[in-house]
């Protein structure tokens, strides 16, 4: 991702309609306001904070009290860390031919290839009680108003069913831009009232709030997840898509997406949440209605508590900062795996 240092002189140009007058532009830092212009030129220097996620937004306000804005990133999150990947880990699901998830493999039942190497599993295990760190991204743009309320509750049943004492959880919502609403906490309760504040305006940025999301993670260790609602495609994102995909593959979070009353021809979209969900070892839900959510978060929870845990050292073979593809296998042929496509070095 791009990042600025130091002070910057940012600069906008402002294309005013007719009939109406430009009444000021506000220049803020994250959500800090550091300068509010009545006349030209609409330009502020602006000195990024020490925060590894920063944004500039720029507010144009005319006469009628009508506004606008622009968001760039300062600091645009970057996930991958100056560190050695030694031993990897793998989060992985297994179905039977009727979709049902299979709990009790052993170990000699898997077989890891690495860019079709077999590989030598050092680590196993069933993760039913392994810590687990859980965030829920919600797109709250103006399409969400009429379904929020239910959208809200689903999802804050799901938490409340899903968390155990050990386990972490955050919330981020998104219209125009992604916010956090509450920071990874052991705190349930936390988490679902600050789901319970939501309100759906604006436009969509899924983009920049799937990239937000996954940065929460970073330095974290165990089972992590990141459950993401959206009902449309993105039209406010800065980062572009290839960008977030790409920083959903380094992450090493698996993503479970729901599309929410998404149409017959949205296959763009379809396409789009169907690959993050893939690439990552999550998995891609479709709903057309808010009473399906329940079942759907229900889902996700039974996978949660009945992955497998397959880990190998690394060759090296990639080289530093390379992907390497990677393909889980049961030797049972009528059981499918289910894991990230692969990982960074």
């Amino acid at each position: 991702g791009s990042r600025t240092s130091g002070p910057t002189l940012a600069k906008a140009e402002i294309v005013v309609p007719d009939g109406r007058r430009l009444e000021s532009v506000e220049f803020r830092v994250n959500d800090k306001t550091v300068a509010t212009l009545t006349a030209p030129p609409w330009e502020a220097r602006v000195t990024p904070t020490g925060e590894d996620l920063v944004y500039l937004t720029v507010v144009a306000t005319l006469d009628d009290g009508s506004t606008a804005e622009a968001v760039r990133y300062l600091k645009a999150p970057e996930y991958v860390e100056e560190v050695e990947v030694n031993l990897v880990e793998l989060y992985v699901a297994v179905t039977d031919r009727s979709g049902g998830l299979v709990r009790d493999l052993q170990q000699g039942d898997f077989d890891v290839l690495e860019a079709g190497k077999p590989q030598e599993i050092t680590k196993f295990e069933l993760v039913d009680n392994l810590p687990l760190t859980l965030g829920v991204l919600l797109d709250t743009s103006g399409s969400m108003a009429g379904s929020l309320v239910e959208t809200q509750r689903a999802a804050s049943d799901f938490l409340e069913s899903v968390m155990r004492p050990r386990d972490r959880a955050f919330a981020v919502s998104f219209a125009r831009r992604p916010r956090l609403e509450m920071p990874p906490t052991d705190d349930t309760g936390a988490v679902v009232r600050a789901i319970a504040e939501l309100q759906a305006v604006g436009d969509t940025a899924l983009h920049d709030a799937l990239i937000q999301s996954l940065y929460y993670f970073r330095g974290i260790q165990g089972q992590r997840a990141l459950v993401l609602l959206s009902d449309g495609d993105d039209n406010a994102s800065y980062m572009p898509y290839k960008d977030a995909l790409d920083y959903a593959r380094r992450s090493g979070v698996a993503v479970y997406v729901i599309g929410f009353n998404l149409g017959a021809f949205e296959t763009g979209l379809r396409r789009k949440l169907a690959e993050i969900a893939g690439e990552t070892g999550g998995r891609v839900f479709w709903a057309s209605k808010a009473e399906e959510l329940t079942g759907i978060y229900k889902e996700i929870e039974n996978e949660l508590r009945s992955r497998y845990l397959v880990a190998f050292y690394a060759t090296g073979e990639a080289g530093k900062g390379g992907f390497r593809e990677v393909e889980v296998k049961v030797k049972k042929g009528s059981l499918k795996a289910r894991t990230a496509r692969g990982y960074y070095q």
